[in-house]
């Protein structure tokens, strides 16, 4: 059995703006389960999900690096110079200076296990950890490693050398058995979960304004641009957009040059109970994700699955692995035209979106729940078999 008294699974993650809400989830239902592990951030801000009080948590420093490199070079000279050779071909200064710290403290905190959240720097950093310290690597990957790596060379090296690798969608299995020649027996499919939503009785028939919602990081590949053509083609003018999130792209501009300034609401980025109250209020959540000219894609949206779990009907896009989670209602990216079709449907038909919003929270409870996580303590649990 596991020693649950010492930390044995180092799990490299960001914390740039607190830890990643599905990330935040995952560990708490590992340590729910007993399973004990080490936070190893690669960058450390301020978000609303911040790892526990009782959450051991290394943090890497400047004054930290030459401190790694001359415990290395003591402790383990022959692994400190292949690494720095793989280093040099791959020019992974970086990751290899962090790499050092954190391998010095996993081999104090006795970890036999090196899990990295997302296929980039995190996975680069748990891999040059691994091998100074001969531990097994593992990696969860979501969608823009596959598309947008930060080190495309380094990436297909390193997947080509650790063991498990997991997956959040059918669709980037394919990609990674296809396009990046991992064998099938190494690729897991592993779903996200939620436990938003799914313990709320669904909102109730309401009057006032049909509320259409988005929640998403301002980026071309969420589609608003196509969603706000979509409202501008809506004949009836008691229709609301609110659009909660924030980031690079100037919507704002983009809604005044389309002339639908007094439809559109935005919210900026909240917290979970604004976000719970927005999700129950609205009618129908749309998200018709694209693939812009950099050729960047989604992976499985977790706000879908919030909606979702919340009993809404969505709309989404033909797009990644979105058809693995949305069955119905599903439109070709940028077709702005069907979207506001689908939009005047659930309109002007009410008992339409209630089906479409059981049959969600229906996909939810079976295919993504908190019983995923058991997937992934099988193969954190084999290192003690």
């Amino acid at each position: 059995m596991m020693n649950a008294s010492r930390p044995r699974v180092a799990y490299l993650v960001s914390m740039k703006s607190g830890i990643h809400s599905f990330v935040f989830r995952e560990l708490e239902e590992l340590e729910r389960h007993g399973l004990p592990f080490v936070l190893y951030p690669t960058k450390v801000g301020k978000g609303p999900y911040m790892p526990h009080s009782q959450w051991k948590l290394r943090r890497f420093g400047a004054g930290t690096l030459i401190l790694g490199l001359a415990k290395s070079l003591v402790r383990r000279p022959r692994s400190l110079l292949r690494v720095l050779i793989e280093a040099a071909r791959f020019r992974a200064w970086v990751d290899v200076a962090l790499a050092l710290d954190f391998s010095n403290h996993m081999e104090d905190e006795g970890i036999t296990r090196i899990h990295c959240h997302f296929g980039d720097h995190k996975l680069f950093i748990g891999y040059f950890s691994g091998q100074m310290l001969d531990l097994p690597v593992s990696v969860t990957i979501h969608a823009y490693e596959l598309y947008n790596n930060p080190n495309p060379r380094l990436f297909r090296h390193v997947l080509d050398r650790i063991g498990d690798v997991i997956t959040i969608s059918d669709y980037n299995r394919r990609v990674l058995e296809r396009e990046y020649g991992v064998p099938p027996e190494k690729v897991h499919l592993i779903r996200l979960f939620t436990d938003k939503g799914l313990d709320e009785e669904p909102a109730r028939s309401r009057s006032g304004p049909f509320t259409i919602l988005i929640v998403s990081r301002f980026v071309e590949k969420k589609g608003h641009r196509t969603l706000f053509r979509a409202v501008a083609r809506l004949r009836d003018p008691d229709v609301r957009l609110q659009v909660v999130g924030g980031g690079p792209l100037d919507l704002k501009s983009m809604v005044s040059r389309i002339g639908i300034q007094d439809k559109v609401e935005f919210l900026g980025k909240v917290p979970d109970d604004a976000l719970k109250e927005l999700y129950q209020g609205c009618d129908v959540f749309c998200l018709p994700s694209e693939t812009p000219e950099s050729g960047d894609k989604e992976g499985i949206p977790v706000v879908l699955m919030e909606a979702m779990a919340y009993g809404k009907p969505v709309i989404a896009t033909r797009h990644a692995g979105i058809p693995e989670i949305v069955e119905e209602i599903l439109i070709d990216e940028g077709d702005d035209e069907a979207l506001a079709e689908n939009i005047e449907s659930l309109m002007n038909d009410r008992e339409l979106g209630a089906r479409l919003g059981e049959n969600n929270r229906r996909i939810i409870r079976e295919k993504y729940s908190s019983e995923n996580v058991n997937a992934l303590l099988r193969i954190f649990r084999r290192d003690d078999a």
